[in-house]
């Protein structure tokens, strides 16, 4: 089990003790100085790390030129000494970001060519 010391975020006094729990599941703390204008508050943990196995920014941006450049996963993990597991979820991102090459039609502007054409 690990322990962390529990410091109020306004007075940065360790005179503090479990409130109870959020309804989201956060343990709650009171802070127990008579000064502190702050009396309750829940602790916010160190941000985790990202999620891909990708070590370096470089190698990050590597993966990205080789998929702008039309580059398949297998061949990009095989040249870069990297998991293809790793690749394939930088590849999802940019997926994500990346609109499709003949760009995005939207609703509308279907309706309006048919409008149009007939």
């Amino acid at each position: 089990m690990a322990l962390m010391d529990v410091r109020c975020p306004d007075c940065h006094g360790l005179n503090v003790v479990k409130y109870g729990m959020q309804p989201n599941g956060k343990q709650r703390y009171l802070c127990q100085d008579p000064h502190c204008t702050r009396k309750i508050f829940i602790v916010r943990p160190a941000a985790a790390p990202a999620p891909t196995g990708v070590r370096l920014p470089a190698e990050m941006q590597q993966i990205i030129e080789r998929a702008l450049a039309g580059g398949n996963i297998e061949e990009t993990a095989r040249a870069l000494h990297l998991p293809a597991s790793t690749v394939a979820e930088v590849f999802q991102v940019l997926a994500r970001f990346t609109p499709p090459p003949g760009g995005i039609a939207s609703r509308g502007s279907r309706a309006l060519r048919r409008r149009s054409a007939g």
